[in-house]
C-alpha cells in the first residue's frame, strides 16, 4: 500500500473526530492529510507544500465563517436593539407598558406617548425594561 492512502485514510479519520470533540480545528488537519496524500499520489514534490497552504486555508476559512470567534454574542434584551415591536397595552403616565417582540412579552419604557398597536423601536435596555422610541410615520 503506497504511503499516499495511508495520509487519506488518516485525514478523513482526523476530521471524523471533529464530531467527537468540536472546536479543535481538526479538519484543518484533516483536510491538510487528505491533500497531502492525494498530492503524494500524483505530484509528489508538491505535496508537503500544497498540505501547508490547504491546512493554513482551512484555519482562516472555520476561524471566520464556522466558528465565529471574535463575534459579539448578544443575549437577553440587548438582542432587540435595533428591532421594531409592537405595544400591547397604552403606556401609563410613568412611561411604562407592555411590548411584544419576536413572540416575547417585554416590559418597556419610552418618553413617547405610545397607545396600543403602536410600532416601535428598541433603542436600549435599562435592567429589564427595554428602551423604546415610537416609530414615526406608522
Amino acid at each position: 500500500m503506497e504511503i499516499g492512502y495511508i495520509f487519506i485514510l488518516a485525514g478523513f479519520l482526523v476530521i471524523a473526530l471533529e464530531a467527537i470533540v468540536p472546536g479543535l480545528y481538526f479538519p484543518a488537519w484533516g483536510i491538510a492529510l487528505l491533500i497531502y496524500g492525494v498530492v503524494l499520489l500524483i505530484i509528489p514534490q508538491y505535496a508537503f507544500i500544497s498540505a501547508i497552504i490547504a491546512g493554513v486555508l482551512t484555519i482562516i476559512i472555520l476561524h471566520k465563517f464556522v466558528y465565529g470567534v471574535g463575534k459579539e454574542i448578544k443575549v437577553g434584551a440587548e438582542r432587540f436593539v435595533g428591532m421594531i415591536g409592537i405595544a400591547i397595552e397604552d403606556f401609563e403616565e410613568n412611561g411604562y407598558g407592555r411590548i411584544k417582540i419576536e413572540n416575547q412579552i417585554w416590559l418597556a419604557k419610552s418618553k413617547d406617548k405610545i397607545k396600543n398597536g403602536d410600532k416601535v423601536e428598541i433603542v436600549g435596555v435599562e435592567g429589564v425594561s427595554l428602551i423604546v422610541k415610537k416609530v414615526e410615520g406608522e
